[in-house]
């Protein structure tokens, strides 16, 4: 850049892709740029935060169906183990071990 440019001229230099013409006026084009930078640093609005938090909610819930539900055959696959683990804790925690039973029939509340 030589010493005898103006401002506007080291702006275009600076910007190649400004299209000529768009801004006539230097004093709007500046106001543009500093809305538009503003924007960029603006926080999300509720909405999209919203939408954010429902996308992550239904990724999970969709990936912890396809690993723990979804039915892949009867032939070994990655996901056997950790659903082997998942469904006898399930089943542990609907059933009555045979300590428990024993106390809840001297208890009479079962018979």
């Amino acid at each position: 850049m030589g010493a005898g440019q103006t401002a506007a001229e080291k702006d275009s230099v600076s910007r190649p892709l400004r299209r000529q013409g768009l801004f006539d006026d230097a004093r709007l084009e500046a106001v543009y740029r500093r809305r538009v930078d503003r924007l960029a640093h603006a926080p999300p609005s509720r909405l999209s935060r919203g939408i954010q938090v429902l996308t992550y909610a239904l990724m999970f819930g969709v990936g912890t169906y396809m690993v723990l539900y979804q039915d892949y055959g009867h032939r070994r696959h990655c996901f056997t183990g950790l659903r082997q683990w998942y469904f006898g804790k399930i089943s542990g925690f609907w059933t009555l071990s045979g300590e428990e039973e024993k106390e809840l029939r001297e208890r009479g509340r079962i018979k």
